[in-house]
């Protein structure tokens, strides 16, 4: 198991103190808050894998927590636990973004369990996103034509169907491709196709 850096936040400091020393003894790094501005500013500080979030944090709840990290940039995935866990409540979590809601007292495997898949399943996503990001960034060295080229290539018109929709000569359509084939540095049409899906060109979501 690789290193992982776990926030722990609950208000209860001897339930707090007790579950780090569990995940510590799994081989995890933890960073223990109590209070909301200490979970903050742990989460600023360093790089953190995973939160697991109490629901009930005293004066305030862990949803309202959750809501601030998000409001932050904060992406790493949250587990909440809950002493009194109800559907109502895990929908209401879950709905939120978490990434699992458990109930207290909990399961040392359970949990484990929980923290590996929240944090492989972020990292899948963030990867995806990453490589997302990138292939739009390829594609803004496009001119607005050839973008609109792009577009109408991906929707399967020819050549002539180019042509005709722009107003402009067939040749001149080929010189956009070929322009375009080079700026991207990609040898053919599908290429070009499974970049522009990929990177939703033609339903752009920056």
């Amino acid at each position: 198991m690789s290193a992982k850096t776990i926030l722990i936040v609950d208000d209860d400091r001897i339930f707090a103190k007790a579950l780090g020393r569990t995940l510590e003894n799994e081989s995890y790094t933890t960073l223990v808050s109590h209070d909301t501005q200490g979970a903050l500013l742990h989460a600023r500080e360093a790089a953190v894998d995973c939160a697991i979030i109490d629901y009930n944090l005293g004066a305030m709840l862990g949803t309202t927590l959750m809501e601030r990290l998000r409001a932050e940039g904060f992406e790493f995935p949250v587990i909440v636990l809950t002493g009194f866990g109800d559907v109502p409540t895990a929908t209401m979590v879950m709905k939120l973004g978490a990434a699992d809601f458990l109930e207290k007292p909990h399961n040392p495997e359970k949990l484990t369990a929980a923290i590996e898949s929240a944090v492989a399943k972020s990292r899948e996503k963030s990867g995806s996103s990453e490589s997302i990001r990138e292939a739009r960034q390829r594609l803004r060295v496009l001119t607005a034509r050839e973008s609109e080229i792009v577009d109408a290539i991906v929707a399967g018109r020819t050549t002539k169907q180019i042509s005709e929709v722009l107003g402009v000569s067939q040749r001149t359509v080929d010189a956009h491709r070929a322009s375009i084939l080079q700026k991207l540095e990609i040898s053919n049409a599908a290429e070009l196709i499974r970049l522009a899906i990929f990177a939703s060109l033609t339903r752009p979501q920056d």
